[in-house]
């Protein structure tokens, strides 16, 4: 569905700016069908598996995950609660690469401290809910500006770790910016606290704070740009469906 430039942003159907969402849903829904698999080996709280377990039964879900065609992702797997598995006290089942280039994480055990105070692993795991993280740079796994996909996996109500997938950001620009384009000319997707995750403006770089947390706002609607640049100037934004993502178009001038 494409909407003309010449158009009030105003009016703005919800749908398109949900549909600039799908990529992110789809990718939640591929880790929502991990969980079984994963929540099977914590079954029994007496006797929790250990990590040659758990990287088992992860490794080729992540294989098939990043070796698939449509989503051109950077990293997936299973990264374990405090004191979950039973061989360590941390244990992150990552894999980098695609296809063929699919690598185990292995340096990655003596991070445990740092990873559990990440957003990406501290908001699900409190919640109980899916969340998308970034855009930040990911100086744990790979020092590039990353958005994070994370989903709890829950047993016995109780939090056992997150299954989660790494995306680029600027592999996220080659599969958003057509549909952001359609939009509008200077259209972005922002994050839930309004910086950008992809713009249609070449000016607005990844990270750049633009509008602010949409979610509270009186009218978001009527949201005011952040920057001198813009002058006053305000844009409309609309929620991508129920994802932490909105699409933030700014008003015509005269």
């Amino acid at each position: 569905m494409s909407i003309s430039r010449s158009e009030s942003p105003i009016s703005l159907a919800a749908a398109p700016a949900a549909a600039l969402g799908s990529f992110f849903e789809e990718v939640l829904d591929l880790l929502e069908a991990w969980k079984p698999l994963i929540e099977a080996l914590f079954a029994d709280p007496a006797v929790p598996p250990v990590r040659r377990e758990v990287d088992g039964v992860v490794e080729p879900l992540a294989a098939a995950l990043l070796g698939g065609i449509r989503y051109p992702l950077a990293g997936g797997g299973f990264v374990a609660a405090h004191g979950a598995v039973g061989d360590a006290a941390w244990h992150m089942a990552w894999w980098q690469g695609r296809s063929k280039e699919v690598q185990m994480l292995t340096s990655i055990e003596s991070m445990g401290e740092a990873y559990s105070r990440r957003e990406w692993f501290t908001v699900p795991v409190e919640t109980g809910l899916s969340h998308i993280t970034g855009p930040y740079v990911d100086f744990i796994c790979t020092d590039e500006y990353t958005v994070t996909l994370t989903s709890p996996v829950s047993v016995g109500g109780k939090v056992v770790g997150v299954v989660g997938a790494d995306v680029f950001v600027e592999s996220l620009e080659e599969v958003l910016l057509p549909g952001l384009r359609q939009l509008h000319g200077k259209a972005s997707l922002v994050n839930r606290v309004g910086r950008v995750v992809v713009s249609a403006d070449p000016q607005l770089a990844a990270g750049r704070l633009l509008v602010g947390d949409w979610r509270h706002a009186p009218d978001p609607l009527q949201m005011e740009l952040r920057g001198a640049e813009f002058a006053g100037q305000r844009a409309a934004v609309h929620a991508c469906g129920q994802l932490p993502l909105a699409v933030a178009i700014p008003h015509s001038l005269g």
